[in-house]
């Protein structure tokens, strides 16, 4: 008898269950939304640095919705903006490796059209004044695809190498020794797209 008693308490007590798991879901969600609202325009800038304009804002919210399914796993709040920008270039990647949404490669060079990448936060990186987008972007393409993207994650971003390191997954200092090499090879690209004929020096001051 009391074993029935038991048996018929059961299919009360699921709906239960499941109504309050439906509103522990709802409220971290709710508060993941509230918490990553101000990171969402660092997290769109990321992704057009990295996979262009065009395929920016569907992986943004590729993700900020795996964001949301990792947001319980998360330990440190305080740590949203880094962990999101990480999520962020993990999608980029393979975005570029074709694993869904356009299909492309993590060495294919950046578009040619204006709307590629972003407008760069700060200087352009290794550029005269007036070195144009086009020799930029041109001599961006060159780089190593580690380089490139320590670049733009940089410069286009506004990452510092710590963030920039969290998102590849690589100590700061190696991030700063791709930034500098980076530049260096910047500087000799727009130098030769600025001077494609270098003079050559006459016979007596050889």
């Amino acid at each position: 008898m009391r074993q029935r008693e038991e048996a018929a308490t059961q299919p009360e007590d699921e709906p239960a269950q499941a109504t309050e798991g439906s509103a522990m879901r709802a409220q971290w969600q709710d508060e993941f939304a509230r918490l990553a609202r101000p990171h969402m325009a660092a997290v769109l800038r990321t992704a057009a640095a990295l996979v262009g304009m065009a395929d920016a804002e569907d992986a943004a919210q590729e993700a900020l919705l795996r964001g949301m399914r990792a947001w319980p796993e998360l330990r440190d709040p305080t740590a949203l903006k880094t962990w999101l920008l990480r999520i962020t270039y993990n999608v980029c990647m393979d975005w570029q490796r074709g694993r869904f949404g356009s299909d492309r490669h993590r060495t294919q060079p950046l578009a040619d059209d204006a709307a590629g990448l972003p407008t760069p936060l700060v200087s352009d990186p290794g550029a005269s004044d007036h070195a144009a987008r086009l020799d930029l972007r041109q001599a961006l393409n060159q780089l190593a695809p580690d380089l490139r993207q320590a670049v733009l994650l940089r410069y286009y971003v506004g990452l510092d190498a710590t963030e920039i390191g969290i998102a590849m997954r690589l100590p700061a200092s190696t991030v700063r020794s791709h930034l500098r090499r980076a530049r260096i090879l910047l500087r000799a690209a727009l130098d030769i797209a600025e001077n494609p004929t270098p003079t050559l020096p006459r016979k007596e001051e050889q």
